[in-house]
């Protein structure tokens, strides 16, 4: 059962301090940026509408930060991202430095464009933090990861550098090896963002690690604001962010429109990428305390009382708001410090979403392989209809 904050938490962590700042008066933020990509009509959540992330790359593009795509691997030779994936590691067993992505959806090649695509000089897609640094963390081939594997993910991107962590992927198995890997990143200054998952219509069971203590949970939301049905919802959930048609980078060089939480979790990531980059000498707490307090929360003038719900969390993330957010209070941490919100439920994850590709741990797959010794996360997807 993962924590998150309340209402009266969230007005703690910003109760004493003036209404937020201009970004003019956020000094970390303001420093002189290099030139920017140009985002590509099909990158809505990047656009005036939505992200504004020319506005945003005017104050951080992410550089100097790391942030660990634990997935399938990553394409590093994709125009889009190259010289932006350093070597990581492979944990499936195969020899390689995660710098691979063989699987049938491209899905640890899209979440990686979704955080850092750097525009391919123009002709390319755009990341969210165009000059954040990839690690890639290989802990799946395609459509499936021992839970050893990724808590074994986890740890590795904690002790090489990741001071953020991407983890799309959810499994209905609360692992303990994965609970105390999370709690070591954590423990080591690492925001950990999550994918809540896509079977919102489906059971909508609790998933893990999204509902670990100290993790980001991210859920998804439509290109007007609205909630995506698919998307899980929970006492968890912490933020939102776009979940449908998101343009990316395909592992064969091209690219790719899908829907899913796993490509909502990225520019939750890509966020706290962009604020570590403005503010290095803030925690992992602060920055999830600006993300958290500068949430868009939908409907919010109706719903103020209680300052989040299941379903969006605190709000879609606004990374431009949280820029110019004033520092949130020395050992803010929301997630850590909060009531918790009751006991998870049991309950199978039956495939995926239309384009959904959020890995998931169906009760079926325990079943059949603990006769075989072991676990496996499975990730179910259909192709977009």
């Amino acid at each position: 059962m993962r924590l998150v904050p309340s209402g009266a938490l969230r007005a703690c962590v910003y109760a004493a301090l003036p209404p937020l700042l201009l970004l003019a008066a956020a000094s970390p933020a303001t420093a002189r940026q290099p030139a920017a990509p140009t985002p590509l009509g099909s990158e809505w959540p990047l656009d005036a509408q939505h992200f504004d992330a020319s506005r945003i790359w005017r104050h951080s593009q992410g550089a100097g930060v790391t942030v660990a795509v634990v997935d399938t691997g990553v394409n590093a030779r994709h125009p889009d991202l190259a010289g932006r994936v350093l070597p990581g590691t492979d944990v499936t067993g195969q020899a390689t430095d995660g710098r691979v992505d063989v699987s049938a959806d491209s899905h640890g090649t899209s979440v990686a464009g979704v955080i850092a695509g750097s525009g391919g000089r123009g002709r390319g897609m755009a990341g969210l933090a165009p000059r954040a640094t990839v690690l890639p963390v290989r802990v799946s081939a395609d459509n499936a990861a021992d839970p050893l594997a990724l808590a074994r993910g986890i740890v590795y991107a904690t002790d090489h550098g990741a001071s953020v962590i991407n983890i799309s992927m959810v499994t209905t198995d609360p692992d303990p090896q994965i609970r105390d890997a999370v709690a070591y990143a954590r423990r080591h200054d690492a925001v950990v963002v999550a994918a809540a998952g896509n079977n919102g219509r489906a059971g909508n069971p609790v998933g893990y690690p999204a509902a670990f203590p100290g993790v980001l949970a991210v859920s998804g939301t439509t290109r007007d604001g609205g909630f995506w049905p698919s998307a899980e919802s929970g006492s968890y959930v912490a933020l939102a962010a776009p979940a449908v048609d998101i343009f990316s980078t395909r592992n064969s060089g091209g690219y790719l429109t899908k829907d899913g939480t796993s490509y909502s979790a990225p520019y939750v990531s890509a966020a706290a990428a962009l604020l570590r980059a403005a503010y290095p000498a803030e925690s992992a707490g602060q920055i999830i305390a600006r993300l958290i307090g500068t949430a868009d929360r939908p409907g919010k003038g109706s719903d103020a009382g209680s300052g989040r719900d299941d379903r969006f969390g605190y709000g879609i993330v606004d990374p431009l708001k949280a820029l110019g957010a004033p520092t949130p209070a020395a050992g803010a941490d929301p997630l850590l410090t909060a009531a918790g919100a009751g006991t998870p439920k049991a309950a199978e994850a039956t495939g995926g979403t239309s384009g959904g590709t959020v890995a998931v741990l169906s009760a079926v797959a325990v079943a059949a392989v603990a006769v075989a010794g072991g676990l496996l996360l499975r990730r179910r997807s259909r192709r977009r209809t």
